[in-house]
């Protein structure tokens, strides 16, 4: 029997059209023959929709976005463990909900806040269904751009020096702020949300005057700031891990080719000429193998692995690396990444129907494998509740 998966993407994030992008080429390259994929597209308000026909499988549905959520339908998920069921949003007093399905599996393609950062992950785990992916604790950590460079640093894998300022201290007290900032690293500089991906907000800052306008930018966007140390002549190597049935495994290593000044910006990630309008990150130039040795390849690969475990990561991540002569610094993890960074594998020799079905069995397998845990503990606290804690609690509930 087809196991039922739903796709979960959009999402309230400034990432909102890029997990458009990704979902959508999950669900095309997903192997029909063993699952039936269930669309569920959250609005930009919040808002869940399903559709069983074209509309949400489609990148032209989503450049007349009104019209398409009128042939779709309003849903909410039932948070009773073990129900995996979607219900029709009861359009009145007289109208009630109806069931419209049960989910077997769970595959979140959000990329950013409210979504990729434990948000969503946490509602599975109340629903108590398989899910793709990196658990809540993962996500949440990992979208810490910060706490992930300290972790990393526990762990001995070099990070580039950096500093991170809260928006609201800055908004109060700009020059403590900068004088923070310039005792702990010297121009130029890298200013990025603290929690963002898809290089959205950042910016180079040569002076004192761009770090402000920079770091003005990065408030609209997130309460934290990361501020970096610029590496010169930088080149970024990435690859990827995931997590199947065969282990840990980690994919061919790529080098993103760079044409602003440092920074792999948004629109060369997908927005470039080259990009057709559902390519995604796969759209981006990129050499495949990068070109490195196979001493710094093997030392990637192994940071990967070692950063994929400490950090406890699932289903299939892309790291992403910065080289500056002989030295090797993490980047960012990214849990869900662009277009799950397929083409890394297909140049492992995975193809994307084979990724993703890896995917779905492996989560599958781990929610068996917790589900065997113990979640009660035999104990007398209720029956023996008396003395001084029984009149307290008899007092309050009279």
């Amino acid at each position: 029997m087809k196991k039922n998966i739903g796709v979960f993407f959009g999402g309230c994030s400034v990432e909102h059209e890029v997990s458009i992008i990704s979902a959508l080429q999950v669900i095309k390259n997903i192997d029909k023959n063993k699952y039936n994929v269930v669309p569920v597209y959250i609005s930009q308000d919040g808002v869940w929709y399903t559709n069983k026909y074209y509309w949400l499988t489609q990148i032209e549905s989503f450049r007349n976005l009104k019209y398409t959520l009128q042939q779709c339908t309003k849903v909410l998920p039932s948070l009773n463990a073990n129900d995996g069921l979607l219900w029709s949003y009861p359009k009145g007093l007289f109208n009630s909900s109806k069931k419209l399905v049960k989910l077997d599996v769970a595959f979140p393609v959000f990329h950013g806040a409210y979504g990729e950062d434990g948000c969503f992950q946490g509602i599975f785990e109340a629903m108590n269904i398989p899910y793709v992916g990196s658990d809540v604790v993962s996500s949440a950590v990992c979208m810490d751009k910060t706490l992930t460079k300290q972790i990393c640093e526990a762990i001995r894998i070099p990070v580039v020096e950096y500093c991170r300022i809260d928006a609201d201290l800055w908004a109060k007290d700009k020059a403590g702020c900068l004088a923070k900032i310039k005792k702990s690293l010297a121009f130029p500089l890298i200013v990025k949300p603290n929690d963002l991906g898809s290089s959205i907000g950042v910016s180079k800052a040569n002076n004192e005057t761009e770090l402000e306008n920079a770091v003005d930018v990065v408030t609209a966007y997130s309460n934290e700031i990361l501020i970096e140390r610029c590496v010169t002549n930088i080149r970024e190597i990435n690859c990827s891990v995931a997590e199947t049935e065969k282990g840990i495994l980690v994919s061919e290593c790529e080098e993103p080719i760079v044409i602003s000044d440092n920074l792999l910006t948004f629109s060369e990630k997908y927005l470039s000429e080259s990009t057709t309008s559902s390519e995604g990150m796969a759209s981006t130039k990129r050499k495949i193998p990068a070109e490195i040795s196979g001493t710094v390849k093997n030392k990637i690969q192994e940071h990967a692995v070692k950063i994929f475990k400490h950090l406890g990561c699932s289903g299939v991540v892309r790291i992403d690396f910065i080289l500056e002569g002989k030295s090797i610094y993490l980047n960012e993890i990214n849990t869900i990444p662009g277009s799950l960074a397929f083409y890394l594998w297909e140049a492992t020799d995975k193809n994307f129907e084979t990724l993703i079905s890896e995917l779905i069995e492996n989560s599958v397998k781990r929610f068996i494998k917790k589900g065997k845990l113990r979640k009660d503990f035999i104990s007398n606290i209720l029956t023996n509740a008396g003395g001084k804690l029984g009149d307290k609690l008899s007092a309050k509930l009279g």
